[in-house]
């Protein structure tokens, strides 16, 4: 019984509180990510390109703008070449 008593006395002062509180404030902006600022670019160099192809422009754009060569862009290193077999005594060279 207490309780309920309680329960009826805290009712409206809570009701009045909530509809004192402010607003929540808006959810804090974010920055979109650099690359977004060349999709004009690939979308007009690119017009049926896939999402994934558009990523690809951006980022190697973007790669151009801060001075450095996109990886598509760069030569493939050369494979080192095979070191050359060590010829060795034939067999009956060496049992002597």
């Amino acid at each position: 019984m207490t309780k309920t008593i309680l329960k009826a006395a805290l009712l409206p002062s809570l009701a009045l509180m909530a509809a004192c509180t402010a607003a929540p404030p808006p959810p804090p902006a974010v920055a979109p990510p650099p690359e977004e600022a060349f999709r004009p670019v690939c979308q007009q160099r690119f017009a049926n390109a896939t999402e994934f192809g558009l990523k690809k422009c951006m980022f190697e754009e973007l790669d151009r703008s801060r001075g450095a060569t996109p990886a598509s862009a760069a030569p493939a290193p050369e494979p080192a070449p095979a070191p050359a077999p060590s010829r060795s005594a034939p067999a009956s060279r060496r049992a002597r």
